[in-house]
């Protein structure tokens, strides 16, 4: 598929309004739901937090091959294109992603992608929580100006490819271990190995 497959609707899948939540879909497969979508009263900021992904089969195999990576930039540039009235995009991205290994890698990726489109003020915070170690809340800002909207552009290029291979390799399936055959020392009185 296209990266236009990965489309963003209101609730009932009509156009996106302001406030209300916000789905995200790649093709016909529902990815999550994006919901509160706080606006300041002025209609000038925005916040992105608490998106929920999808309990489905298909969902949780397009977060394994990491769509997120591709949908944070792509929701930003979704938000510059679509309403004009938004200047400025608050990012908190807190969920946790159970099995992903190590929680500061996480972080650390997250603060990439938001510092390669353009995203400032980012801050990586622990988040204490008795059940898991190692959770972190990675925040920034994103203003409407035209360096950002260069910087969104070419990351959301750059992590669609990503996505793209990853999914390509997901689907040739695990690779085949490599068996390597080595000759027998010859015993007692045999040929020697030849010197180099």
């Amino acid at each position: 598929m296209s990266i236009h497959s990965l489309h963003f609707t209101g609730p009932d899948l009509g156009p996106c309004v302001l406030g209300q939540p916000m789905l995200a879909h790649y093709g016909e497969t529902h990815i999550g739901t994006l919901d509160p979508v706080p606006v300041s009263r002025g209609g000038t900021q925005m916040r992105i937090e608490h998106f929920k992904p999808a309990g489905t089969e298909a969902s949780r195999h397009l977060h394994k091959a990491k769509i997120g990576r591709v949908l944070l930039p792509m929701l930003v540039a979704f938000i510059a294109e679509h309403f004009s009235s938004i200047t400025l995009v608050q990012i908190s991205l807190a969920r946790d992603i159970e099995g992903y290994g190590e929680g500061f890698r996480l972080a650390a990726e997250r603060a990439a992608v938001l510092q390669a489109m353009g995203a400032g003020r980012i801050l990586i915070t622990p988040m204490p929580d008795t059940r898991r170690m190692g959770h972190f809340v990675v925040a920034g800002v994103w203003e409407y100006k035209q360096a950002n909207l260069a910087a969104l552009a070419a990351t959301l290029q750059n992590e669609w490819a990503a996505f793209e291979e990853r999914q390509a390799v997901a689907a040739r399936g695990p690779s085949r271990k490599r068996r390597w055959f080595f000759a027998r020392r010859p015993l007692n009185g045999g040929a020697r190995w030849p010197r180099r």
